[in-house]
């Protein structure tokens, strides 16, 4: 009679005990999963670094005016199409330290005169317009452009220089 009180006050956990436990684990897991995978996530989108459009319209407004063959300026800001040397960017001789070595841009600069044709005198607002060409990993090419006014009377005032 002894052996069986002995059973009855041995003590263990019951199976409703087992089953919320083995809840709760797994539910544990699963949430410290989807957080790896969120940061894994989040880690993916910081690598795939795109140019930013604002930046390089902040470049072209602080360029100082192309000076040409004898000046100290050759890679400066002029009408027209250029592309600018950019440490930045591969197709710009960045090298192959570039931030985005799969990547090119210029920039359009186009004077907006609001003359009538018989004076020689500039404002110095130009439309600018920066392209910036991207190859993707699957090969393909992605262009993207930014439009913006200008206004830069002493580039103005330069070519006015060299035109007469």
């Amino acid at each position: 009679m002894r052996r069986h009180q002995l059973r009855a006050t041995i003590s263990g956990f019951t199976l409703a005990e087992v089953l919320i436990a083995v809840a709760i684990f797994v539910i544990a897991i699963f949430a410290i999963l989807k957080m790896v995978s969120q940061s894994m996530s989040l880690v993916r989108s910081i690598q795939l670094q795109r140019p930013d459009l604002g930046t390089l319209a902040g470049k072209t407004m602080m360029a100082p005016p192309q000076t040409g063959e004898g000046g100290d300026v050759v890679n400066g800001l002029a009408s027209g199409l250029s592309t600018p040397d950019d440490e930045d960017f591969g197709g710009n001789n960045g090298g192959s330290i570039a931030l985005y070595p799969d990547a090119t841009w210029d920039r359009y600069l186009e004077p907006i005169d609001a003359t009538n044709g018989l004076d020689r005198a500039t404002n110095g607002l130009y439309r600018a317009t920066i392209r910036v060409i991207e190859i993707n990993k699957g090969g393909e090419k992605s262009i993207n452009k930014l439009n913006f006014l200008l206004f830069r009377p002493d580039l103005a005032e330069q070519e006015m220089g060299s035109a007469q």
